[in-house]
């Protein structure tokens, strides 16, 4: 019973999951802003936050951090 129980909060985890990240919608002008800045990137997740979105990536095999402001500008990047 446990394991049944432990299963299906583990299914819901995922997909809650996996719906949040599906659920945000980026401006037209962010995501030509970040394919102009970052062509050839893989494995790219949009985040809201706030006025800005949030995008992690991967690119020639590095793991990035980028940050858009609602009009397109590039505000922030890292490499982790």
């Amino acid at each position: 019973m446990k394991k049944l129980l432990f299963s299906s909060l583990f299914a819901i985890a995922l997909f809650a999951c996996g719906e949040t990240a599906e659920a945000v919608e980026v401006p037209t002008t962010v995501q030509s802003a970040f394919n102009a800045a970052y062509p050839g990137a893989t494995d790219v997740e949009w985040e809201e936050d706030g006025d800005a979105y949030e995008v992690e990536f991967m690119l020639n095999g590095e793991e990035m951090e980028a940050e858009f402001s609602a009009l397109g500008e590039e505000m922030m990047v890292e490499e982790d």
